[in-house]
C-alpha cells in the first residue's frame, strides 16, 4: 500500500520538543493578525501617524519573524531519517538501518496514530505533520515511532492518515486516529 520515513528525534524528551515546536509554529501564524490588529488600534485610537508607527513597528516584526523561522528551523538537525515503514494488506513491514522487522496484523490489538511535529521543511506548515505511530501487540508490548507523513514515493499523494483509514475498513486490529 504505501511506505513512509521513520524518524529520530535527538532530544531527550521528544514530547517536550513536538510541543515547543507547535507552539513556535502557532506563534509564527499568529504574528501578522496581531500586527495588523495593533497597527490599527495605535493608527486609530492612539491617533500616531501610520507612516511614524510603520517606520518603528515593521523592523522590530519582521525581526521577531525572521528569529521564529530561525528557531522553527533550528530543530531540524535533531531529526533525522533512520528507516521506513510499509504497510500492506497483511502486515507492517518495518526497517531501521540494517534491521528488518514484519509484524503481522493478527498480532497486533490496537494502532494508535498521534499528531507530532509540523513540517518545517515544506512551503505549507498546516499541511503536513510527523506523526508518531503506536503499535499495541496483543501479548501488550508497545513500540513507538515518529512517522513522516508524506509517503516515501513522490507519485502518491496518500498521507498516513489516509492511509490509516483505509487499513480501519480492511483489517481487524482497532485503529485511533488523534488528530
Amino acid at each position: 500500500m504505501s511506505k513512509f520515513y521513520i524518524y529520530q528525534i535527538n532530544h531527550f524528551d521528544p514530547n517536550l520538543f513536538g510541543r515547543r515546536k507547535r507552539r513556535l509554529t502557532l506563534l509564527f501564524a499568529a504574528i501578522y493578525p496581531l500586527f495588523m490588529l495593533s497597527f490599527q488600534i495605535a493608527v486609530n485610537f492612539l491617533n500616531i501617524k501610520a507612516n511614524l508607527l510603520l517606520i518603528i513597528s515593521l523592523p522590530i516584526c519582521l525581526a521577531l519573524y525572521f528569529y521564529l523561522i530561525f528557531k522553527i528551523k533550528s530543530g531540524l538537525k535533531q531529526i533525522k531519517t533512520i528507516g521506513d515503514i510499509e504497510f500492506t494488506r497483511h502486515s507492517i513491514k518495518k526497517r531501521i538501518g540494517d534491521s528488518f522487522a514484519e509484524y503481522d496484523f493478527r498480532t497486533i490489538e490496537k494502532l494508535e496514530l498521534h499528531k507530532y511535529l509540523p513540517d518545517a521543511t515544506s512551503g505549507n506548515n498546516n499541511r503536513y505533520f510527523s506523526y508518531i505511530l503506536k503499535i499495541i501487540f496483543i501479548n501488550s508490548y508497545a513500540e513507538s515511532i515518529v512517522v513522516s507523513d508524506k509517503p516515501e514515493d513522490k507519485r502518491q499523494n496518500l498521507s498516513i492518515v489516509d492511509t490509516m483509514k483505509t487499513l480501519k475498513k480492511l483489517i481487524q486490529p482497532e485503529i485511533i486516529i488523534k488528530l
